[in-house]
């Protein structure tokens, strides 16, 4: 039996929404997507809360967000690439499901998201170097994450039986599946 609820993280495009989203039409589970849900309580984009109001109040805001819709069941909860890095939330996710980390090549990354202007922890000229200077400082958050999928060259189907596989096997440590690549 898959876990009652998923939640889904990782770095900006890793996958996080279109795996979600397959997720949720092949297991028949709800979606929560905590941006979704932000951006439509706040009446602006991520990254317009981000440039008005400014990043502590966004993460107020997300924390406030996974709160609410945590507990909740049966649901696969899409989460924002920082929501989990705060260790409250983490607890908060473990407590409440099953949390895969979603992970892919600082190369990949840069060409999923080149042409991105919407995310503002990327409103740089030189992105490779924003991801590779982001996903340093996240390193050590990323590594406490015990279920980590590679993303970088997996179809999405392959994800997101990889994160079924996953869920079917439960907590233990000694069966999980873990694809984990060098940042």
């Amino acid at each position: 039996m898959l876990k009652d609820n998923i939640f889904i993280t990782g770095f900006m495009g890793t996958g996080k929404t279109t795996v979600a989203d397959a997720l949720v039409r092949k297991t028949g589970k709800t979606l929560i997507d905590t941006d979704k849900v932000i951006e439509t309580r706040e009446g602006k984009s991520i990254a317009e809360i981000f440039n008005t109001e400014g990043e502590v109040y966004f993460r107020r805001i997300e924390r406030q967000v996974l709160t609410e819709i945590a507990n909740r069941r049966n649901t696969v909860i899409a989460t924002g690439g920082g929501t989990l890095l705060a260790e409250e939330n983490y607890q908060l996710a473990l407590q409440n499901g099953i949390v895969i980390l979603l992970q892919a090549s600082p190369k990949i990354l840069l060409s999923r998201l080149q042409e991105e202007n919407s995310r503002p922890l990327l409103a740089e000229d030189n992105k490779m170097a924003r991801i590779v200077d982001l996903m340093n400082k996240r390193k050590d958050r990323y590594s406490r994450f015990k279920h980590c999928i590679d993303t970088s060259y997996l179809t999405v189907n392959q994800v997101v039986d990889k994160i079924i596989q996953i869920c079917r096997r439960g907590n233990n440590e000694n069966n999980t599946i873990e694809i984990r690549k060098k940042i």
